[in-house]
C-alpha cells in the first residue's frame, strides 16, 4: 500500500512538472515579452550595479593608499567616501582628456571637408569631361549634372517639408527619450553610489539570505563559483585597460614616426575604442583613415595599411598575451570566446565572453585537478 502511494505521488509530481512545462511552451511569446519588459524596468538598477562593480576596482586601490594605518576614527570614516569620489573624478577626467583630444580636431576636419566638397565635385566633373577615354554615357551624365543636382535639391526640399510637418511630434519624442535617458542615467549613478558605500552590508545580507534558505553545501559552492567569476571579471577589466593603453601608445608613436597627421587624436581614439575587444581598433582605424584621406589620399592609404598590420599584431599577439595572461586563459581560448560572444550577442557578448569563458575554464581545470588528486576543492565541514 505504501509503495502504491509513493508511486502515485511520483506520478503526480511528474504530471505537475509536465503541465508546468506545457504552460511555459504554450506561452513563450508572452513569457518573452514579460522578460523584456522586466529587463527594461530593471535596466537602471542593473547598470547601477555594473557601474559600481567597475568603479570599485579602482576605488579599492585608492582606498588602500589613504592612510591605511591611521588610527584616527574620523579619518577611517571618510576613507571610503573620499576614495569613491576620487575614483569617479579620475574616471571622468580621463574621459574628458580623451574627448578634448578627439572632438576639436574631428570638428575642424569635418568643417574642412564640407568646405572642400564643392571644389572636389567641380574638379571631378572637369577631369571627367576633359578625359576623352571615358564612356560617352558617363560624360553625358556628368555634363548634365546640373540637371541632376536640381532634381536632387527638389527631392531634398520635399523631404524637408515632410520633416517640418512632423517636427512637433519628432521633437516631443526626442525630448522624451533624452529625458528618460537622463533620468535612468541619474538613477543608475545614485544606485552605484549606494552600492559602493554599503557593499559590505549588502554582501552580508545576501550571505545571510543564502544561508537561511539553502543547504550549507550549496552556499559554499555558490560562493566558490562567485569568487572565481569575480576574480575573472576583475582581471579582465584590468587587462583591457592595460591593453588599450598599450595600443594607444603604439598607434601614437607609429603615426609620429611615419609622420601621419592627427597622431595624438587618433592614438587617443584608438585607446578609447580598444576597450571593445579586437574590433575597437578597426573602428578608430576607419575614422583615422577618413580624416587623413581628406588631406592626403596617399597618406590615408598608407595609414590604412599601417593600422591593419598593427591590428593583426595586437589581435593575435598583444591582446591574447596581456588579457589572456591576466586571466590565466590560453590565447586561443581568448580568440574563440570573443568570436563566439560577438556572434551570439554582439559587442556586449565580446565584453562578457572572455571573463565568463575564463571562469568556466578555471572551474573545469580545478575540478579535473580535484578528481585526479582526490583532494576536495571545498571543505564541506569547515568552510562557510
Amino acid at each position: 500500500m505504501k509503495d502504491i502511494k509513493k508511486i502515485d505521488r511520483l506520478i503526480l509530481k511528474y504530471l505537475l512538472l509536465l503541465g508546468l512545462l506545457a504552460i511555459i511552451l504554450l506561452n513563450l511569446n508572452w513569457l518573452h515579452g514579460f522578460l523584456l519588459a522586466l529587463l527594461n524596468i530593471l535596466r537602471p538598477i542593473i547598470l547601477g550595479f555594473v557601474l559600481a562593480y567597475i568603479v570599485n576596482i579602482l576605488m579599492v586601490k585608492i582606498e588602500a593608499l589613504l592612510a591605511p594605518r591611521s588610527r584616527q576614527n574620523w579619518l577611517q570614516k571618510i576613507r571610503r567616501p573620499l576614495a569613491m569620489v576620487l575614483s569617479y573624478i579620475l574616471i571622468v577626467l580621463v574621459i574628458y582628456l580623451v574627448l578634448s583630444l578627439i572632438i576639436p580636431q574631428l570638428y575642424s576636419v569635418i568643417v574642412e571637408f564640407i568646405d572642400l566638397i564643392p571644389l572636389i565635385l567641380t574638379s571631378i566633373k572637369q577631369w571627367v569631361i576633359e578625359n576623352e577615354n571615358l564612356i560617352p554615357q558617363l560624360r553625358t551624365a556628368i555634363e548634365n549634372a546640373d540637371v541632376q543636382v536640381d532634381q536632387i535639391m527638389a527631392n531634398l526640399w520635399n523631404v524637408a517639408n515632410d520633416f517640418t510637418s512632423n517636427i512637433v511630434g519628432t521633437t516631443l519624442t526626442t525630448v522624451g527619450s533624452v529625458f528618460a535617458l537622463l533620468v535612468n542615467g541619474l538613477l543608475s549613478f545614485m544606485i552605484s553610489l549606494y552600492v559602493l558605500l554599503a557593499k559590505e552590508r549588502l554582501a552580508s545580507q545576501s550571505s545571510r539570505i543564502l544561508h537561511a534558505y539553502l543547504p550549507q553545501s550549496w552556499v559554499k559552492r555558490i560562493f566558490y563559483v562567485l569568487d572565481i567569476v569575480n576574480d575573472s571579471f576583475k582581471h579582465f577589466i584590468s587587462g583591457e585597460v592595460v591593453e588599450a593603453f598599450i595600443l594607444g601608445i603604439m598607434v601614437t608613436l607609429g603615426m609620429w614616426v611615419l609622420q601621419f597627421p592627427y597622431a595624438g587624436m587618433i592614438g587617443a581614439l584608438t585607446g578609447f575604442t580598444a576597450l571593445i575587444p579586437l574590433v575597437g581598433a578597426y573602428i578608430s582605424g576607419i575614422i583615422g583613415f577618413l580624416l587623413i584621406f581628406v588631406q592626403d589620399p596617399l597618406q590615408g592609404l598608407m595609414f590604412l595599411v599601417f593600422i591593419i598590420i598593427l591590428q593583426q599584431v595586437e589581435g593575435n599577439l598583444i591582446y591574447p598575451k596581456v588579457v589572456g595572461s591576466s586571466l590565466g586563459l590560453p590565447g586561443i581560448w581568448v580568440l574563440i570566446s570573443i568570436t563566439l560572444g560577438g556572434g551570439l550577442w554582439g559587442v556586449v557578448g565580446m565584453l562578457i565572453a572572455v571573463p565568463l569563458v575564463s571562469a568556466i575554464y578555471r572551474l573545469i581545470a580545478n575540478d579535473v585537478h580535484q578528481r585526479e588528486s582526490g583532494i576536495p576543492l571545498i571543505d564541506e565541514d569547515n568552510r562557510g
